[in-house]
């Protein structure tokens, strides 16, 4: 019997269907087994007090015990999911504990957005190497979004995914074996960038030049275009992935990025303190007319477990009513992938950012329904030193109230509430505060609170 359990450390809602996908990843590429059917993730609370830390139930694992789950945030450039196989919780700083798996999932399709899809995402997997050069990498395509692969992909998506895969990172979801293959060479990959279709006037395209002694890569990184910074995530991503895969292609000179609107106020003011100017120097790259920094810096750890987001709470929250029959509406937890919003039949609808009258969509951070009282939860969550943001934001649901609770869940009774999670209060702090959760674990709930809330957490051990 092996000593050894599994530990995913997450920035994301953990869910059910990805974690088994994960577990199944990891017997196929580790030689374990997985007996997985009907899993739960679970809180683990021990006499009122979460102890940070999920299981999941339900699961067995050919080479370890327990499958436990934690909450953490990354320094820059995180994956979604790192899975570690250890006897006890990974120790924050220490590169010693590598973890097997290093997961990115993504529910984006091309229909949505070609860059969030992949450009934007590719700093992670490059990022990765200077902290777990050894640990395998995954592009993992959520189920939860309905996919053709028999309709061909954009160039885009086909550009991304092909360099993703040069640099070894293993595709899963999407069938990769009709339209993507890795590049074989520096002048495969400069001939398909140069033969897609071109963005429209006004934008900088990233078009590849070669030279004798160095290669071009334009790409803006500034955002807005003229505020000199370097703020553009896809491009940050799409550069830093295409400069990577020259290098692993076997380009040797010089990579040169220009028409990137970044100055060289804004590179100075960093101190070398920024992901892509580290991605430079480890690369052998530059930025056109730019004396770079002589010594750029990495974060000293690339994660650390969770102790300051209001997530903390609203997760819980939304777990524990999850696992006695509350459904999820919508979430959009604080550093998390926004979700989409489900109708009573399970219909997806993709919020947008805008309301018909042409304002911001003010949104919650997780939106629960209970069928059997027809209780709607509006939850925002926030930290205890911002608790009174929180009270003011929940005014402002108006919009989502009316236009799609409202239209899709007629008839239910709708409470507008907050989470918090911080600090060392140790009662009930305020009518509009649903939960509460404090620095050591305390969960305190509101006395007022639904039925089918207060059911569920004393079911867990807790005292209302």
């Amino acid at each position: 019997m092996t000593n050894d359990n599994i530990w995913i450390l997450t920035e994301e809602r953990p869910k059910g269907h990805v974690v088994q996908k994960i577990l199944e990843l990891y017997a196929v590429d580790f030689h374990d087994t997985v007996n997985a059917e009907g899993i739960s993730i679970e809180p683990i609370i021990k006499s009122g007090k979460f102890e940070f830390t999920y299981e999941v139930k339900n699961v067995s694992i050919g080479m370890a015990g327990k499958v436990f789950i934690k909450t953490v945030s990354g320094s820059s450039s995180f994956f979604d999911f790192l899975l570690f196989r250890q006897p006890d919780a990974p120790i924050e700083g220490s590169f010693a504990e590598a973890p097997l798996m290093a997961i990115e999932e993504t529910k984006t399709g091309d229909d949505e957005s070609r860059n969030t899809g992949v450009s934007q995402r590719g700093s992670k997997f490059v990022f990765i190497d200077e902290f777990y050069p050894h640990t395998k990498t995954y592009m993992l395509y959520n189920e939860e979004h309905a996919r053709d692969d028999n309709r061909k992909p954009s160039d885009t998506s086909v550009f991304g995914t092909n360099v993703l895969l040069t640099l070894g990172a293993v595709i899963v979801g999407k069938d990769t074996s009709k339209w993507f293959k890795p590049f074989r060479s520096v002048d495969e990959l400069i001939q398909f960038k140069s033969s897609m279709r071109k963005p429209p006037a006004g934008n900088v395209p990233i078009e590849i030049t070669e030279y004798d002694d160095h290669i071009e890569i334009s790409g803006r990184l500034s955002k807005p275009a003229d505020a000199g910074n370097i703020g553009h995530d896809p491009n940050i991503g799409g550069l830093s992935m295409i400069s990577k895969c020259l290098r692993v292609l076997g380009w040797d000179k010089d990579i040169v990025i220009t028409l990137h609107g970044v100055t060289q106020d804004y590179v100075d003011r960093t101190h070398g303190k920024n992901k892509f100017l580290y991605i430079c120097s480890r690369l052998n790259m530059r930025l056109d007319g730019i004396d770079m920094p002589v010594s750029t810096s990495l974060p000293e750890q690339y994660w650390h477990y969770e102790r300051s987001s209001e997530k903390v709470a609203s997760i819980l929250l939304h777990m524990v009513c999850s696992k006695y029959g509350m459904s999820c509406v919508y979430e959009n937890h604080a550093g998390c992938e926004r979700g989409y919003f489900w109708t009573k039949d399970r219909r997806e609808i993709t919020l947008p950012k805008k309301d018909k009258h042409g304002n911001n969509l003010l949104l919650p951070d997780v939106v629960l329904y209970d069928e059997a009282t027809k209780q709607i939860l509006l939850v925002e969550g926030k930290k205890l030193s911002t608790l009174q943001n929180g009270i003011d934001e929940i005014k402002g649901y108006d919009r989502i109230e009316e236009d799609y609770i409202n239209k899709f869940y007629p008839g239910s009774n709708v409470l507008r509430c907050v989470s918090i999670f911080g600090g060392s209060m140790t009662g009930h702090l305020h009518q509009d505060v649903l939960i509460y959760v404090n620095l050591s674990g305390r969960i305190f709930i509101n006395p007022n609170a639904p039925e089918c809330v207060k059911t569920a957490f004393h079911k867990e051990g807790v005292t209302i």
